[in-house]
């Protein structure tokens, strides 16, 4: 972007001279950064449903679902993502409006998702309509909606907030204006504290009453989603194994999913409490009028975090509900992916809290690398080992119809310890008929003689 240099030499100014204490950009870019690559998992999943059985209107449905999150996630952070131009406000602005359609989106969806396990005729006929047409016309109400409130609460801006913009090429004075067109209701001051990361923009959202409302509807349809599909789980208890186990899963999905929207509640309530009113175009860093608090700096970010994380959590789950018995090893897979992402999200937090931490006591933000990365490496197997527990109980090892059929035949097999010739004919004719491959075969025949439990591949 022109007057801040080069992505790249950006990008290293900011995220190397991140710091709570004085420029702390690069912190926010990091988690605006990770909000895209989350959008873009997410999108993979909704790919994966679909490439499972797309003929299902419950697999498309939860694609829908699913993108939906990622359009949400990748809009969450939109502002923190890069240091933008003036002329990028007006995008700023709409995205905003995107992330508040898909909020408003992904309700009704919650609402609707326990619909497809219901047993009455009500509840087949909504989700029967939501498999199809539904899906189509959701995303057209939810925007006219959004746009017939926008318009009655006196405009995009009045109603989804303003957008703030400040440039700062140096210390001293700087330059602000709004995506209103207005100008920044105080005089722009670039702190000494920020000059290692100087030129740079800054953009900054507020938050309209449309915005308070639309940030706490998700959470009320994760809550009631939970309640109805723990109310079907019950109702279905006498079902196949697949079903409750879908059930359950899913079921999961939405208490998690609620849980951590809550906490984005909490947060916001914190930072309302703390600021004494909700975040202004007043509550800015270059505002010499406005001591921003270290907490808004810290836990600010956190808010749309946690809907990224939400997101995530609620994606492999969901993902793992609807395929895992339409797709070999796609719940391994998915187990896989979700150890490898938690043991790197908690290195990266705790790397992060230790180096601030020792630079603010010591001077020396290597040290708390060192003390925080050293322990890691020693204990990475016990903690690998955890996460791969808890990624099981989070998402049982489960098998399709054929899988199962495979390891009823090769524990015929081995009942008597040797598998003959014949035998191992059949077992490959078997195998090829089902679409198993090499590796797949050699992970159910290890599980077949194992059992479950076993953590070789940690």
């Amino acid at each position: 972007m022109a007057g801040v240099g080069g992505p790249l030499e950006y990008y290293w100014r900011t995220i190397s001279n991140a710091d709570y204490g004085s420029s702390f950009i690069g912190y926010w870019h990091v988690l605006a950064l990770f909000s895209l690559v989350s959008a873009l998992f997410l999108a993979f999943l909704a790919f994966l449903v679909l490439k499972a059985d797309s003929s299902k209107g419950k697999n498309r449905f939860m694609a829908v679902m699913l993108l939906t999150e990622a359009v949400r996630c990748s809009t969450a952070m939109l502002f923190w993502v890069y240091s933008w131009p003036e002329a990028a406000l007006d995008f700023l602005s709409n995205a905003r409006v995107v992330y508040y359609v898909m909020s408003l989106q992904l309700f009704v969806l919650y609402v609707v998702a326990p619909t497809f396990y219901a047993q009455n005729d009500r509840g087949k006929k909504v989700s029967k309509f939501f498999s199809k047409h539904g899906l189509y016309a959701l995303p057209v109400f939810c925007f006219l909606l959004i746009y017939v409130l926008m318009n009655a609460l006196g405009g995009r801006h009045e109603a989804i907030g303003d957008v703030g913009w400040t440039y700062c090429a140096g210390v001293g004075t700087g330059e602000g204006t709004t995506s209103s067109g207005n100008s920044m209701p105080f005089a722009v001051n670039c702190p000494e504290s920020w000059n290692a990361v100087y030129p740079m923009t800054l953009s900054s959202p507020t938050l309209g009453p449309l915005t308070q409302a639309l940030m706490i509807l998700p959470t009320m349809g994760a809550v009631f989603a939970a309640v109805k599909i723990t109310k079907h789980t019950k109702e279905t208890e006498n079902n196949s194994k697949n079903t409750i186990g879908e059930l359950k899963a899913v079921r999961l999905g939405f208490v998690g999913k609620a849980i951590l929207q809550i906490a984005t509640i909490v947060l916001l309530m914190t930072l309302i409490g703390v600021l004494g009113e909700r975040p202004t175009l007043d509550t800015h860093p270059f505002n010499p009028d406005d001591q921003v608090p270290r907490i808004l700096i810290a836990v600010g970010p956190l808010l749309p975090t946690t809907v990224v994380l939400a997101a995530l959590f609620e994606g492999l789950v969901f993902t793992y509900a609807v395929v895992k018995n339409d797709m070999f090893g796609v719940d391994e897979k998915l187990r896989k992916g979700f150890i490898t992402a938690s043991f790197t999200g908690l290195f990266a937090v705790l790397f992060l809290v230790g180096t601030e931490a020792m630079e603010a006591v010591f001077d020396r933000g290597w040290l708390g690398g060192i003390i925080i990365g050293l322990p890691l490496i020693v204990l990475r197997n016990p903690i690998l080992l955890s996460l791969s527990k808890l990624a099981k109980r989070i998402m049982p090892q489960s098998f399709t119809q054929n899988e199962l059929i495979y390891i009823e035949t090769y524990k015929t097999a081995m009942s008597d310890g040797i598998i003959t010739e014949k035998e191992q004919s059949m077992l490959d004719i078997q195998a090829n008929s089902y679409g198993l491959n090499a590796s797949r075969r050699e992970f159910l025949e290890a599980y077949t003689i194992q059992g479950p439990g076993t953590d070789e591949d940690i």
